[in-house]
């Protein structure tokens, strides 16, 4: 989950790493993207 969480903050989606994604984060991507901003 980890390793999906990390491609999806560097903008890459769940569709280009077939097999990798073991959920969907996409409905969430904005608010990562807004916890990722925070943290830095």
């Amino acid at each position: 989950a980890a390793i999906d969480f990390l491609l999806l903050a560097q903008g890459h989606g769940c569709q280009d790493f077939e097999g990798m994604c073991c959920f969907n984060l996409s409905d969430h991507s904005s608010s990562i993207h807004r916890q990722l901003a925070n943290l830095q």
